[in-house]
This record gives structure tokens, C-alpha cells and sequence, in this order.
């Protein structure tokens, strides 16, 4: 039940993010950068995580596909995953010299902060 909260939160936090967005344009609409979460079906995740991946792909250097993949991730119960993608999207953020969105950032430092308990619980930090 707490998985379904915290999905449910970040859902939340990522309707909040994508108005600030600052992603470029690509030339493919399925592609946008933000485009991972929209449509989300929570009956059809590996679709979603498929998609998410070509999104990445198109986007390597944007932290915005990895921060929703990382979503995803936590919703199919691949947390290391996720932490992986929520690691690489806070690099990304940290040396990018993009303006991003307040949002984004916090919801990475609690997505951190999420992965780092997750580590010391498991006794690996």
C-alpha cells in the first residue's frame, strides 16, 4: 500500500513538474521529453517502460526522461533501477547548464533521500 501512495504522490509531483518544463522540442511527438508518463497505464508498465527507454534514448542528455523512468522503475518494483536513474537524472542536473525547474530538483533530493534510506535499510550505505 505505501508503493500506491508514493506512486501516487509522484504522479502528483510530475504534473507539477511538467509545467515549468524546459525541455527542447523533438520533431517526434511520442518522443517529447516529457512524454514517458503521459497515458500512463498502471496494467500495462513494461509498454510505459519501453516507451520510457526510446524517450531516454532521444534524450540523453535531459534529466527529465530518467527522473519519470525512474517512476516507472518504482512502480514494477526495480528499485535499484531506479535509484540508478534517479542518480544519473541529479548528474545530469547538477552539470547541465539548462535552468530547470525548482520541482525537478526537489523531487530528486527526495528521491535521493528515498534510495539512500533504501540502502541503509538494506545495510549497503
Amino acid at each position: 500500500m505505501p508503493a500506491l501512495v508514493l506512486a501516487g504522490l509522484l504522479l502528483l509531483i510530475q504534473a507539477c513538474v511538467r509545467g515549468g518544463e524546459t525541455a527542447k522540442p523533438t520533431n517526434d511527438p511520442e518522443l517529447a521529453a516529457s512524454s514517458c508518463l503521459e497515458g500512463l497505464d498502471l496494467q500495462r508498465l513494461d509498454e510505459a517502460l519501453n516507451h520510457c527507454n526510446a524517450v531516454v534514448k532521444g534524450h540523453p542528455g535531459n534529466p527529465i526522461p530518467l527522473t519519470d523512468r525512474s517512476l516507472i522503475h518504482t512502480l514494477i518494483g526495480r528499485d535499484d533501477e531506479a535509484c540508478a536513474d534517479v542518480k544519473q537524472a541529479s548528474a545530469l542536473l547538477a552539470k547541465g547548464d539548462q535552468r530547470h525547474d525548482p520541482m525537478l530538483k526537489h523531487e530528486l533530493t527526495v528521491r535521493q533521500q528515498s534510495c539512500k534510506q533504501r540502502a541503509t535499510m538494506a545495510g549497503n550505505g
